[in-house]
């Protein structure tokens, strides 16, 4: 076949790794997020599958890292991962460009590209973190280092729950299924995900509830902040919790058009949970002077 793109997506549960042609997703793999030497053996075994060689490889990290570098710099929900040199070990193994980005601006980008195609819009992942990326003018915002998009750690409420980033009351802290599923640990006595608190608040457990409500309330007021900041053409969201949009869409738009004067437009991606791996596919199209 020739020369095809590697597209590694890094989540806080599971790793997705995909080998696209022309825009087009040819093989696609995931697994729960281990280390690197995981995410090298299923890019071989795709690559031998396809009977092709990689012409670039985009990796997404839900982590603060050094894009130039290629080096994770502090991963809080991925701790093992901190340090991890993601640019040389790839290259040096696949002998082609390696491009590292944070995972939610990857899926922004996946969204630019593959899915909604705005032109001004937020994407956030809603999942075991919390992310999220920036596009204005169909161009992606990178920020002083590319960490602009950090909107997990929005401060919400001043004295919430203590954050894995060190500080109180961030959005990822009081949202997240990692804060939801600490919320159940401490209320209800019991090591819950957070798919199964949201299953029992369905079912009319009021403690369940409780948590369920107020983690919308919270993602409802982080979207009307990045909503009256930005005044987008849509918020994208997309993430494992976002398969419950059925139950916590209402909650969620509720409090968004509670706190924000214009109504908040809130799509979900069309892309499911491949959206960043799409991203990561063309990570090399936008990277940062490239």
């Amino acid at each position: 076949m020739g020369k095809v793109i590697g597209a590694v997506d890094i989540g806080g549960t599971r790793t997705r790794v995909g080998l696209f042609h022309g825009g087009r997703l040819l093989a696609r793999t995931s697994f729960p997020t281990r280390g690197l030497p995981e995410v090298a053996e299923a890019l071989r075994m795709l690559l031998s599958r396809v009977k092709a060689e990689p012409a670039s490889i985009g990796v997404g990290a839900p982590a603060p890292l050094d894009m130039r570098r290629g080096v994770i710099l502090g991963c809080p929900n991925l701790p093992h991962w901190n340090g991890v040199a993601v640019i040389n070990e790839l290259s040096r193994e696949f002998g082609c460009p390696v491009y590292l980005a944070n995972d939610a601006t990857c899926a922004a980008i996946g969204e630019l590209e593959f899915g909604h195609r705005a032109r001004d819009f937020v994407y956030i992942t809603w999942s075991t973190g919390i992310g999220g990326g920036i596009v204005s003018g169909g161009r992606v915002v990178w920020g002083k280092e590319g960490q602009a998009g950090e909107v997990g750690h929005m401060v919400i409420h001043p004295q919430g729950p203590h954050c894995r980033c060190g500080k109180r009351g961030c959005l990822e802290a009081i949202a997240s299924g990692t804060g939801i599923a600490r919320a159940a640990r401490e209320l209800l006595g019991r090591k819950l995900t957070a798919a199964t608190v949201v299953r029992k608040a369905r079912e009319g457990d009021p403690t369940a509830q409780r948590i369920v409500q107020r983690a919308c309330e919270a993602m409802g007021q982080g979207i009307a902040i990045l909503w009256e900041i930005f005044y987008p053409e849509m918020i994208v969201l997309g993430g494992g919790l976002t398969r419950a949009w059925d139950y916590l869409g209402p909650l969620v738009l509720s409090a968004a058009r509670e706190f924000s004067r214009p109504a908040p437009r809130v799509e979900l991606t069309p892309l499911g949970d491949d959206v960043g791996l799409y991203g990561a596919s063309a990570l090399h199209l936008h990277f940062p002077d490239s």
